[in-house]
């Protein structure tokens, strides 16, 4: 039932029966029960009919009848009120956005109780949501509930001086905020401190206690702590290698929700480390990272449909994975994409579609991609033929050591062909092509191309394209990594 109340008849209210209801989601009778004694000026019944209407419980959200009835709370120094007040103020919710009130409100709040508003009111400081930018102060605030024996703002205090958030980088301050916290058993301070003794950070790097911190982090649920624990027995840092314990951590994480533990979860189902290859569960964890929006994950799904990794190829179920990824970003999936393009797997052959997702890869220095968009401008697949456009392209891919590319930009210098017709820089490319490539048809295809282009140049042509050529590959470059 939706209702809306701001005045009352009501004589009676049972503060007690009010909050009652309350805990078990029975909001109409907690406004029978609260509004009488909220208009007759209790300031408990004001702060929670305030937060009912912030929270739209019972009645749709409405701010400005949040603040109407916290104010009134407030006003008679009660601190949730002060403290839900300031926060409103803070985010812009049903208020103007007023700093001095909003400060005012909160400081107020936190005066009443540093242990618990004091601590909650500098979640906003450090990020400047609604009151000036001031680490600063959120610090006063967390010492103050730290003070009063507030273990998450103990390690916040910690957190900041390791960060160098409003006060200078001070590793071992950090260290001295956050080892009692983890020592009483606060999670995000037990990860903070294994992180600071993975990193040496005001401490001696020690894996063992990395270990020690991470286990003991992990096991309260922390997400990051199982993850990176997952990590260090799939890797044998600081422990014996131990792909089921990592396994184990992995799934902790993963069950939780965290991309990255699905991803590596999948990749050990793939390749049954720790546990029994099952390609059925790959594609369960790589999914729900995709699910999620983890570029890795969707490449994996794309590349599992598209080879048909445990089962047939699916290529229709492929292009829907490549393309988030390749939408997000992601390089490979763009290459992969555009090759199902060319190729008309999974969808309708379309050069400039392809055209579209290598040029994004090529863009970002991916010589396959580059190698392939030259080859579209060669041929006029997509667009209209431009040999010029081709030889750039070839050109960033071949420097990068790409044989095909180099095989492609020796033809146009051979022909002349949107570069200056050139048999010595043709000489040079087909030379780097050839040491990159193994023994076979393209290869010996290449050497028929030299031993061509070596009956129109003087002796000293070709010691001249050998000596760019390996000039080329002793700086790096015209040679495959």
């Amino acid at each position: 039932m939706i209702f809306r109340l701001r005045r009352s008849q009501n004589q009676g209210g049972d503060y007690a029966a009010g909050m009652d209801a309350y805990a078990k989601n029975d909001f109409e009778t907690a406004w029978r029960e609260l509004t009488p004694l909220a208009e007759a000026g209790d300031p408990a019944a004001q702060y929670q009919i305030g937060l009912m209407y912030a929270l739209g419980q019972g009645v749709v959200a409405d701010y400005g009848d949040a603040v109407y009835w916290l104010r009134l709370s407030a006003e008679q120094d009660y601190a949730d009120a002060q403290f839900q007040l300031g926060v409103i103020y803070v985010s812009g919710q049903g208020a103007v956005k007023e700093d001095a009130p909003a400060a005012r409100w909160s400081r107020l709040a936190g005066e009443r109780n540093p242990a618990v508003a004091g601590a909650n009111l500098d979640l906003f400081y450090p990020n400047g949501l609604g009151v000036p930018h001031d680490v600063q102060e959120g610090m006063a605030w967390y010492r103050k509930a730290a003070d009063n024996g507030h273990l998450p703002a103990t390690a916040a205090v910690g957190y900041l001086h390791l960060t160098g958030q409003g006060t200078p980088r001070a590793p071992k301050e950090a260290l001295a905020w956050l080892e009692p916290a983890a020592e009483k058993g606060y999670a995000s301070a037990q990860y903070h401190l294994g992180s600071m003794y993975a990193a040496g950070e005001g401490v001696e790097r020690d894996y063992e206690k990395v270990v020690h911190w991470y286990q003991a982090a992990a096991l309260q649920g922390h997400i990051t702590a199982q993850l990176n624990l997952g990590l260090m027995y799939a890797n044998g840092q600081g422990v014996e290698r131990d792909y089921a314990e990592a396994a184990r951590w992995y799934q902790a994480a993963a069950e939780q929700g965290n991309t990255a533990a699905q991803v590596n979860l999948g990749l050990m189902y793939a390749n049954g480390q720790g546990v029994p290859q099952d390609y059925t569960k790959v594609v369960q964890w790589f999914r729900k990272a995709a699910e999620q929006g983890n570029a890795s994950a969707q490449f994996n799904l794309g590349f599992i449909f598209s080879n048909g990794v445990g089962g047939p190829p699916d290529y229709a179920e492929a292009i829907i994975w490549y393309r988030k990824a390749a939408a997000a970003g992601n390089v490979a999936s763009q290459v992969n994409l555009a090759l199902l393009y060319v190729n008309g797997q999974g969808v309708m052959q379309d050069f400039a579609e392809a055209a579209l997702w290598f040029r994004m890869a090529a863009e970002q220095g991916n010589v396959t991609a580059q190698a392939n968009l030259g080859r579209l401008y060669a041929n006029g697949q997509g667009m209209e033929r431009d040999y010029a456009e081709a030889a750039r392209w070839f050109t960033k891919a071949a420097t990068d050591g790409n044989a095909s590319a180099q095989i492609q930009l020796g033809r146009l210098y051979a022909n002349g062909q949107g570069v200056p017709e050139d048999p010595i820089r043709a000489y040079m490319w087909f030379s780097c092509a050839a040491s990159n490539l193994q023994p076979g048809e393209e290869l010996n295809t290449v050497t028929a191309n030299l031993n061509m282009i070596a009956e129109k140049l003087s002796s000293d042509d070709i010691r001249q394209a050998t000596e760019l050529a390996r000039s080329l590959r002793s700086d790096g470059k015209g040679q495959a990594g």
